[in-house]
């Protein structure tokens, strides 16, 4: 099975909760409970896992102390169980700690004393994840006593990333709201248009199931970056229902090292899931060369429209100025 981890919003995190807690009346049966808990997602940081256009997975973190990340809550759809989307879950909560110097994870969940065949389950999940019971404890207000699990955890230099695709030493992943600031950054240094605001659009989108983002990384340092957006402004393709793909970029420094061929196959793969055709469009400058070279080596074939100047088609006689918005169109067929 295909799924991506990504970082979503408070408020998303909170609907989420909700529905993943009703859809699992055996672990989360008491509404009040569940309520509560998704109040508190507002001032976390959560982790959703999405199974081609629909979350199902939400892990979600708080740090009650230096050096310490603990499970605030954890929940899978019942129908995706059993498809190592838990464990995902725990290992990109795994990187994120690691990657901010913390190497303690915690968790509180039902004591295996209770004998509850649903929460020994998950208290086997927790030791398969590495977890290790330490005592157990009854808080306040709660009937039944739980137990205090812990893991440290550790760099595994050699070890892939569940939810990403890695290209020799780069990784490709979903956008994350803490990556906008370095992204916005890295091309005002190139002094390029593209401000900050851009990719809050892209990641809000992205969070509505409207775009697909995804990011290239160098270890910690960001390469390039394409986005799949399900509904194109082009109205030939509108009335396809053809996705686009749009802003495909690579960082001067990492062209020519397949990263470009890497984000239109995977924009690719996730078009073909339930569309039978991808378009993009392509500038008529020269700077847009080595991208119309890429796409024909790719199988795109023009759209037979012409071209458009702002999604407007032109005719015999028009004036237009050339900039980046004068464009060709181009689609692919998969067979």
């Amino acid at each position: 099975m295909k799924y991506i981890i990504e970082q979503i919003s408070p408020d998303m995190a909170k609907k989420l909760c909700l529905e993943i807690a009703d859809d699992l009346p055996d672990y989360f049966g008491l509404p009040e409970v569940n309520e509560q808990y998704a109040k508190g997602m507002l001032n976390r940081l959560s982790f959703a896992a999405k199974v081609e256009r629909q979350f199902v997975g939400l892990l979600t973190l708080e740090f009650p102390y230096t050096g310490n990340a603990n499970i605030y809550w954890i929940g899978i759809k019942s129908a995706f169980h059993g498809k190592g989307i838990g464990t995902a879950l725990i290992k990109e909560a795994e990187a994120y700690v690691l990657n901010h110097k913390i190497n303690s994870l915690t968790v509180e969940t039902l004591s295996p004393t209770e004998a509850d065949e649903n929460y020994l389950k998950t208290f086997r999940f927790y030791e398969q994840c590495g977890f290790q019971a330490l005592f157990n404890l009854k808080p306040q207000n709660y009937e039944h006593p739980m137990v205090y699990m812990h893991k440290l955890v550790q760099s595994r230099k050699h070890e892939a990333a569940p939810n990403s695709k890695k290209l020799f030493a780069y990784e490709f992943r979903a956008l994350k709201y803490e990556d906008i600031a370095l992204i916005a950054s890295k091309f005002a240094e190139m002094g390029w248009d593209k401000p900050a605001s851009l990719y809050y659009e892209y990641f809000g989108e992205q969070q509505r199931n409207e775009r697909d983002v995804w990011i290239a990384w160098k270890g910690e340092v960001f390469v390039g970056y394409v986005t799949l957006k399900w509904q194109s402004d082009y109205p030939p393709f509108q009335v396809q229902n053809i996705p686009e793909i749009k802003d495909l970029n690579v960082l001067h420094n990492f062209r020519g090292q397949g990263i470009g061929s890497k984000l239109l196959e995977l924009a690719e793969d996730k078009a073909r899931e339930k569309c039978q055709c991808i378009g993009i469009s392509v500038g008529l400058t020269a700077d847009y060369g080595n991208a119309l070279k890429l796409y024909v080596k790719n199988g795109y074939i023009p759209d037979g429209n012409g071209i458009t100047s702002r999604n407007k088609a032109l005719n015999w006689g028009d004036t237009v100025k050339v900039d980046d918005d004068l464009v060709l169109w181009f689609i692919k067929r998969f067979i």
